[in-house]
């Protein structure tokens, strides 16, 4: 009796190759365990049994083609001075400890700084020390270990799969028609006229069943077999039982002359199947992430022209366009930098936070965060706004993301092992009633119990849930946040640039009256950032300037406190008082107010008369189940003001640092409350980061906040109380899912045993089902939608 390999799990042919009393099939397969296991990676083959993929025959030279400057450029995602970024197709990615191999491979290879795989795509996007290991032998470790790249025929490799599938499921419908056609005869009840002719045609429906069975059906026996493998259960498992029991019982029944069997229901059963399988992977690619995000997400940019700034959709940016890009902005599509300087953060590229120094000309990544004053760059490639989705869903946040089971997961579990008993159950039953049904009856079983509809509510549910908030106005990360959102009990919001807003006339200047050159050097250093009360300084101001801004030079922004400029060889200073006039006689009043200092000198403040946004009062009053706070770096000033709208019990912190808004989150966590903070995203970033739900609120200006959950155009925020209804709307629905899928299997399974149904009556039900499940989903939720 042959022995499987402990890597491969491929027969080990004649003695094999031994280590530590486990036998492998080849060198290949030794060589890797030994270098997971001098690596302390031996959990590998704890999450699988026989996991591994047989390394090729790899020789050193494979890959040397990647050396090739011109070649690299193609594939490199990023490069910045030791660090680079790739994503590789690795068509060998196949179960859960390809992920956990793929995610560790830095522990084999220290050069390779991290890994994240996206089983779905069978993608590994990995970060590496390009001055310590090439390109090309990053791409030979992975071959070594058994996950062989695949450049550049993903597409092609894609649609050979798709042609593929259209074959089968053209076998499965000729041999469907034609045996259908065949049996004609059966269904008039005339079958005994002409015994050659009867048993003619049944040989002929064996014959072309053989290549339904074989090709059209064998990703199913493949799927069986290695769930069966890696001792796990999946859909696959019934339905391949059912379709061995209904071929093999057919087979015996022609070639013992009784007739066709049932190889109409066979061939039937199959078809369906697929036609099921090409509408759940339509359906699924139609709610994919990064489809949906492309036409929504809200990303508008600063364009020059023509000396004139005017905010666009990224759509509209074009190559070679001029773009402003300020403060805390993230780059959105790689660009030559114009200005003669400026400071870049990669981190959200990289993860790592050490701001890199671009002089003019210099190529600029998409996905580098402006630091410091404003600065032009020429559009070099046009933006991808997936691209951006995708920096922003790769900012995971652990503590949020535990991974928490659903009610359908852990349904779905038990369900498989539960059909296979009751099938086994109704089989021995009616072997004492009628065995000649037993087949029709168990196959019957195993194919209308469908696990699908109860699996796919969820997906589908959050889904359409993400595309209808998407179109109010609230952009969510991923369906986690759904979740999130149902769970909260509190509402923490920031003041200024959330709650308020700091319109043109609500803007008024005490102090010494400023020159024209003055008011050019303020409108200069405040135009660099992209705070309300900054952005407010600029429209005030503008309005009456016609002269050329002065150039702008070692900018700083503190976080909570102001701004730090030099411009025309000036000291300039923009803040609270605190940063600029903390030994003032005259006290502040309650009032928001910005001060200016040049060259030392105090010049005045501007003071600026809160408007709360429209709608906030019947907003307030439709969060009346939530427990309210209100946090502000500015004064009380706004406090009567607010609490003539918001309920008596609520929270008012005013004075407040971030590192004091990010503290407060953690108390309310640490009592067990579930907490979605809303703010402008400068200041609360760390806040933002902290709470379960972070809501990041956008002006005209979209400001990339990786830290938040989610954004909300400013607009938009008096519906919150509805956006957050349409959020736990899906708890409701998923109920309705359950309670369809439950209701389906039970019905179906109750005629099925009782042997009143045929299999492929089962066939067609079991698409059905899930497709039902879908219109429910979709036409429910959009309903829902409308109604806002």
């Amino acid at each position: 009796m042959s022995e499987n390999c402990y890597h491969c799990g491929d027969d080990v042919i004649g003695k094999g190759y031994l280590i530590e009393d486990k036998k492998f099939c080849c060198n290949g397969c030794m060589m890797v365990y030994q270098l997971l296991s001098e690596n302390n990676m031996g959990a590998y083959y704890t999450l699988e049994k026989k996991p591994g993929v047989k390394p090729s025959n790899s020789n050193e030279s494979k890959y040397t083609f990647l050396e090739v400057e011109s070649i690299q450029e193609k594939f490199i995602d990023f490069r910045e001075g030791n660090t680079s970024k790739i994503t590789f197709f690795l068509p060998e990615i196949h179960c859960s400890s390809c992920i956990y191999l793929l995610e560790n491979i830095s522990k084999i290879e220290p050069n390779i700084l991290n890994c994240q795989v996206n089983f779905t795509k069978r993608e590994a996007k990995i970060a590496y020390n390009s001055t310590k290991i090439k390109l090309s032998e990053v791409a030979l470790l992975l071959d070594k270990i058994g996950y062989a790249p695949n450049f550049g025929n993903k597409q092609e490799t894609e649609k050979k799969m798709d042609k593929q599938f259209l074959y089968k499921l053209g076998i499965a419908g000729f041999a469907f028609g034609s045996i259908m056609l065949w049996s004609f005869p059966e269904y008039l009840g005339i079958e005994d006229m002409n015994q050659k002719m009867r048993n003619f045609t049944s040989y002929l429906s064996f014959i072309v069943s053989l290549p339904v069975l074989l090709y059209s059906a064998n990703t199913y026996f493949i799927s069986a077999y290695k769930a069966i493998k890696y001792r796990n259960l999946n859909l696959d498992v019934p339905i391949t039982i059912g379709i061995i029991a209904l071929y093999t019982q057919s087979t015996y029944t022609i070639f013992t002359g009784d007739g066709p069997g049932y190889m109409d229901s066979f061939a039937t059963f199959i078809f369906w199947l697929l036609i099921g399988k090409w509408f759940q992977n339509k359906t699924y690619k139609t709610l994919s992430f990064e489809r949906d995000y492309k036409s929504y997400f809200p990303v508008a940019i600063t364009k020059i022209s023509d000396h004139k700034e005017t905010i666009v959709e990224i759509e509209e940016i074009k190559q070679y366009d001029s773009i402003l890009i300020r403060n805390e902005e993230v780059i959105p599509c790689d660009c030559e930098l114009i200005s003669d300087e400026a400071k870049i953060d990669y981190s959200f590229v990289t993860g790592e936070s050490i701001p890199i120094l671009k002089k003019k000309g210099d190529f600029i990544y998409a996905g580098g965060k402006l630091l410091g004053q404003r600065s032009q760059f020429k559009v070099l490639k046009e933006s991808n706004r997936s691209h951006l989705t995708q920096l922003w869903n790769d900012v995971t946040k652990e503590d949020k993301e535990a991974n928490q089971r659903t009610v359908q997961d852990k349904i779905s579990v038990y369900f498989l092992v539960i059909i296979l008993i009751i099938s086994a159950a109704s089989g021995i039953s009616w072997a004492f009633i009628d065995s000649s049904k037993i087949t029709q009856i168990v196959v019957s079983i195993l194919i209308v119990a469908c696990p699908c509809a109860l699996a796919i509510s969820a997906p589908f549910t959050y889904g359409n849930i993400t595309r209808v908030l998407g179109s109010k106005g609230l952009y969510i990360k991923n369906a986690k946040v759904i979740e999130r959102i149902n769970e909260i009990s509190d509402i923490v919001f920031d003041k200024t640039g959330t709650l308020t807003t700091g319109i043109l006339d609500g803007i008024e200047f005490i102090g010494d009256e400023l020159t024209a050159k003055e008011k050019a050097m303020i409108i200069s250093v405040a135009h660099s950032s992209t705070h309300p009360l900054s952005r407010g300084i600029v429209q005030f101001l503008k309005k009456n300037i016609t002269n050329e801004l002065p150039e702008v030079t070692k900018f700083e922004e503190i976080s909570g406190k102001g701004i730090e400029a030099i411009c025309d060889a000036k000291n300039v200073k923009i803040g609270s008082k605190k940063m600029i006039a903390p030994l003032s006689i005259q006290e502040e009043l309650y009032e928001t107010s910005v001060y200016i200092s040049i060259d030392g000198e105090i010049k005045g403040k501007y003071i600026f008369h809160s408007e709360l946004r429209p709608g906030i009062e019947k907003m307030v009053q439709n969060l009346n189940k939530y427990q309210l706070h209100i946090l502000s770096g500015d004064n009380k000033k706004d406090e009567a003001l607010l609490k003539i709208f918001f309920p008596k019990n609520t929270t008012y912190l005013f004075n407040q640092s971030p590192k004091d808004k990010l503290q407060f989150i953690e108390e309310l966590k640490q009592k067990q409350h579930k907490v979605m903070m809303i703010g402008d995203g400068l200041n609360d970033a760390g806040a933002l980061g902290k709470s379960d739900v972070g809501i990041a609120v956008s002006e005209d200006i979209f400001r990339f906040t990786p830290s938040s959950d989610a954004i909300i155009e400013a607009s938009k925020l008096y519906i919150l109380p509805q956006l957050i209804g349409i959020s736990n709307f899906s708890k409701i629905v998923l109920r309705i899912c359950l309670f369809f899928s439950i209701s389906y299997n039970i019905i179906g399974l109750s005629i099925a045993i009782s042997g009143q149904m045929s299999p492929l009556v089962a066939a067609i039900l079991m698409p059905i089902s899930s497709i039902s499940v879908v219109a429910i989903s979709t036409f429910t939720v959009l309903i829902k939608g409308k109604k806002i």
